[in-house]
């Protein structure tokens, strides 16, 4: 009986959505901001605080549809002054094509910044001014950790 219910846990702990139960990642990371970013999204998920992330994190290229990062969510932050760390939910994909910023090769490679990863806020949503504040820029580094919804 006692194997019969440790399978039948070990299935649904299977079964689990990853986005449910982070895996508490955490990368060196930019972070830039875009506008337009709704209401269609790659992952066609909006609301609340959304960014694009980097491909290599993302998961798929362009047109490829949703990636494995689809709706994860990360907390951000810099050591920038006037920023401000705040969580975002990743909905969208920036493209490592024409994107420096955005063209890691896999996750422990790193951009033009030294970042392994690139979170573009969404301007819209109010992610961007939520995080870059009073900071005067739009542009900086800092880190980010997968933590859940």
């Amino acid at each position: 009986m006692h194997s019969t219910l440790l399978l039948a846990l070990t299935a649904i702990a299977a079964a689990a959505p990853s986005n449910l139960a982070p895996r508490q990642q955490s990368f060196s990371a930019s972070f830039t901001q875009y506008s337009n970013c709704g209401p269609t999204t790659a992952c066609g998920l909006t609301g609340g605080f959304t960014a694009a992330a980097s491909q290599n994190l993302f998961g798929v290229g362009p047109g490829a549809g949703a990636g494995p990062a689809c709706g994860t969510c990360y907390s951000l932050s810099s050591n920038q002054p006037g920023t401000a760390p705040i969580t975002v939910k990743i909905t969208d994909l920036c493209p490592a094509d024409g994107n420096p910023l955005c063209a890691q090769q896999g996750l422990s490679g790193t951009n033009s910044a030294g970042a392994n990863v690139n979170f573009d806020l969404c301007a819209d949503g109010g992610a961007a001014a939520a995080f870059f504040g009073s900071s005067g820029t739009t542009f900086v580094t800092g880190s980010a950790t997968q933590v859940g919804c």
